[in-house]
């Protein structure tokens, strides 16, 4: 089990905060963390609401380990058809394995009870950029 997966499997709970980026604008970001299979596997729930946009982010995410050791997300959400994989490349960034343009998600712990989590991608044959990306702290 990688030290990520480790850290969220032993810090459930709900994290909010605020987030920003090119495409998304700010908005607030709402994130609940559930340890499951005794921490072998952690769920996310993120939502992002905006004054001007209303609920623009609806996803939920399985990480887990892959049967080799890599950490991977499993991600549904409003804006991908299906559930697209991710793959975990170095620590902390996820590429898609499979999907419709070029994305990845950067997920950090940079201190106990904060979260963050970022979107990156590029419609066109480009390297991804950062697209949103929320900071998150537990608050229950």
């Amino acid at each position: 089990m990688t030290d990520l997966l480790k850290r969220l499997a032993s810090a459930p709970g709900v994290y909010r905060g605020r987030g920003d980026g090119l495409e998304s604008g700010p908005f607030v970001a709402r994130i609940k963390v559930t340890s499951v299979v005794r921490g072998n596997a952690i769920t996310l729930d993120y939502e992002a609401v905006s004054d001007s946009k209303g609920l623009q982010h609806v996803e939920h995410t399985i990480l887990t380990a892959s049967e080799a050791g890599r950490l991977e997300l499993h991600v549904t959400c409003l804006e991908l058809p299906g559930v697209t994989r991710f793959v975990e490349h170095e620590p902390g960034v996820f590429n898609a394995y499979e999907g419709p343009m070029p994305a990845k998600i950067i997920m950090t712990m940079p201190a106990e009870g904060v979260l963050t989590y970022g979107w990156w991608w590029s419609r066109d044959d480009a390297d991804p950029r950062e697209q949103s990306r929320a900071e998150v702290r537990r608050t229950g």
